[in-house]
């Protein structure tokens, strides 16, 4: 199985998205996958301009001579896609939605109505994907990734028609910013564990059981929200001392 991870947060490798990221892919090469992460802070990718000449005038090759046709390459050769995010504003980071509308030329710009929804069928029918979703909001609520979830339902449907993409999973995690707290590591451990789980499922079996499942959308504490926002003010209110001293 070949496995392509895009981490779409702008901290890269430092993010509490990669925190995610990383044990569900060593959990899929240690069953076997190849693996491999696009950073998208890393490429250089220009915003879509909605001129079409990707459709009209050179099908599916984009005007802009970036790193985005090179990481269409490796989607096209990818059986598993993982798409990594924190949420900016209910939503995904500017870089990772300019990524995504890039990826237009992956459907064909004709219509057709697959159940009663319009849509942009494939311009590769042969590629069919499994999508994986993991992200990670400093909100604790989970009611917070719904707009994502629907975005990359939605998403995943208009640029082929909906016939090559399988949503196997989604590994939303609130409270992402106690990911980095290190002294929580120990006790985050058994989240980390279910990561690596995931991973090794997806590789193994094709999918990923209802019971990591489970495990994977408990909270990563057990905190009310109203008590995990004032310890989250008192360390902001420290920080931000500590910035203003230093100047």
């Amino acid at each position: 199985m070949n496995i392509l991870a895009i981490n779409g947060s702008p901290r890269g490798r430092r993010s509490n998205t990669d925190k995610i990221l990383q044990p569900f892919l060593q959990g899929a090469a240690q069953g076997g996958a190849a693996v491999d992460t696009l950073y998208v802070k890393d490429l250089e990718i220009h915003p879509c301009q909605g001129c079409y000449s990707c459709h009209m005038k050179t099908p599916g090759v984009c005007v802009f001579k970036d790193d985005m046709p090179g990481a269409i390459d490796k989607m096209k050769a990818a059986e598993v896609l993982v798409f990594a995010t924190p949420i900016y504003v209910f939503s995904v980071p500017s870089i990772l939605k300019a990524f995504m509308d890039r990826m237009i030329v992956m459907g064909d710009l004709k219509l057709e109505v697959v159940d009663g929804m319009t849509v942009h069928p494939p311009r590769w029918p042969e590629v069919k994907w499994k999508w994986v979703l993991i992200a990670n909001a400093g909100f604790p609520e989970d009611a917070v990734f719904d707009p994502l979830r629907e975005m990359f339902r939605h998403f995943g449907r208009a640029i082929g028609g909906g016939a090559f993409v399988t949503h196997v999973a989604s590994i939303c995690k609130g409270m992402g910013e106690l990911l980095a707290v290190k002294p929580l590591a120990r006790e985050l451990e058994w989240f980390f564990e279910a990561c690596r789980k995931a991973g090794s499922e997806l590789a193994t079996r094709g999918g990923i059981s209802a019971e990591t499942l489970e495990t994977l959308e408990r909270p990563l504490m057990p905190l009310p929200s109203k008590e995990f926002a004032e310890m989250s003010n008192f360390y902001i209110d420290k920080a931000t001392r500590l910035i203003r001293e230093r100047g």
